[in-house]
């Protein structure tokens, strides 16, 4: 079976974005195939039940098909749907969440009005003297000359890098590059992710900052150890500031090299706009805000709410959201360190609105029965993995109503997406 040739048609699209197509009783996953075409796939993996293919020839092509505006995204891990219409990519996540959501109404997705060069935040491994992104399921980087979803200026400060780092040797001693965007005040921050601080990176630096006076901050992080974790712990400042600062929806933010920050400072917006809408915050609620990372959605609350309180895990973030906080003089915020999953029965009681936002892993079954026991009137769950929200909800539905979701398109051109709802105790 491996390596033949079968004709397939492409019936239905999986979560991680591939084709799922049939030739008679065999399934084929397909990389770059769309629903409703027809393709000669060539099988390049076999599973029990299953196969992995790649297009040999198109057949029938779908009308939503378009030209990859980029070279290597069909190489490169990054994008998903680069070769699909952009309304077409939002009709295809909002089928795969209503196949999730069974028996939740799945509202049409938020679509950024400008889906290019938008994300702040790019990681680029460096190895075997290349600088790249990593081919999907793999270690292989695939390097680039004009990523269309990574800032503008990211993109000329990689290319620039990977002339001065490899003509003066250098690159070996490095594993990462971290370049932070703050696309509302155009700062920008790079981070190099070391094996040893024995390295000189000062005429690099140099050279970067008289080329681009956005640059307010450059960071060597030192990482020794062999993990896929990013960053290490120990830091030394080569340029400027440890920080750099943001602005949105009129609110002042610094942003550290270990702050997590929404990749996407336009749908941010709408993002926090729909949290607002939904939460109908009264002038002397108080709202508990937890995984508040360096405090946003508390800071952007805060302005139409009695008490806003954040709960963080990492100590850096809190930090930056008290420092947040009084930069913008938002003094009825206050924020805890600790652990968001377990122990919250003294923080929940009495509020009159929960926020949660958690990692992919969802909430703890601990915080659930918190809501529950404490009968909190309104959560407001933010969700970067449908799947997790979906069971998530099925655990509370039977104590609240929960409201339509309302998907929001931080990521464009990939399969994710982020979704908020309402959930409100049942009298």
């Amino acid at each position: 079976m491996k390596n033949d040739i079968v004709r397939c048609t492409c019936v239905d699209m999986s979560v991680d974005g591939q084709g799922i197509a049939r030739s008679k009783d065999l399934v084929v996953f397909v990389k770059g195939m769309i629903k409703g075409e027809e393709a000669d796939v060539k099988i390049i993996a076999e599973k029990k039940n299953y196969c992995f293919g790649i297009i040999d020839k198109l057949i029938k092509a779908s009308p939503y098909r378009i030209e990859s505006a980029c070279k290597i995204s069909y190489k490169c891990g990054g994008c998903d749907y680069r070769y699909i219409d952009y309304n077409y990519q939002l009709e295809l996540k909002k089928e795969v969440l209503i196949n999730t959501f069974k028996g939740y109404k799945v509202n049409d997705i938020i679509p950024d009005d400008n889906p290019y060069y938008y994300r702040n935040k790019v990681q680029i491994p460096v190895s075997d003297h290349k600088m790249g992104f990593y081919r999907k399921f793999s270690n292989d980087i695939v390097e680039f000359d004009d990523c269309l979803i990574e800032s503008k200026i990211a993109n000329s400060i990689i290319a620039d890098l990977k002339k001065i780092l490899i003509e003066r040797k250098l690159d070996n001693n490095i594993r990462h590059i971290l370049i932070k965007h703050a696309q509302g005040t155009n700062e920008v921050m790079i981070g190099f992710i070391v094996r040893t601080f024995d390295i000189d990176l000062s005429e690099v630096t140099d050279i970067l900052v008289d080329k681009y006076p956005e640059i307010k901050s450059v960071i060597m992080n030192l990482n020794d150890q062999k993990t896929n974790v990013i960053l290490g712990k120990e830091e030394r400042l080569l340029y400027g500031r440890d920080h750099i600062f943001d602005i949105y929806d009129g609110i002042r933010v610094k942003l550290s090299l270990k702050s997590f920050y929404q990749v996407n400072h336009r749908q941010m917006l709408k993002l926090y706009g729909k949290i607002k809408e939904l939460a109908q915050p009264k002038e002397n609620d108080e709202i508990l805000d937890l995984y508040c990372g360096i405090g946003t959605i508390s800071l952007y609350m805060a302005r139409y709410s009695g008490k806003v309180m954040g709960v963080e895990i990492v100590k850096e973030a809190v930090d930056n959201a008290k420092d947040n906080a009084e930069m913008n003089n938002l003094n009825n915020t206050e924020f805890i360190l600790a652990d968001a999953s377990k122990n919250m029965d003294e923080y929940i009681k009495g509020k009159d609105i929960v926020i949660v936002d958690p990692p992919r892993k969802g909430i703890s079954k601990e915080l659930i029965s918190s809501f529950i026991e404490n009968r909190t009137p309104k959560i407001v769950y933010v969700s970067c993995n449908p799947a997790t929200l979906a069971r998530d909800l099925d655990l509370l539905k039977e104590e609240y109503d929960i409201s339509e979701i309302h998907p929001v398109d931080m990521f464009p051109f990939t399969v994710h997406v982020e979704n908020v709802c309402l959930l409100t105790h049942k009298v």
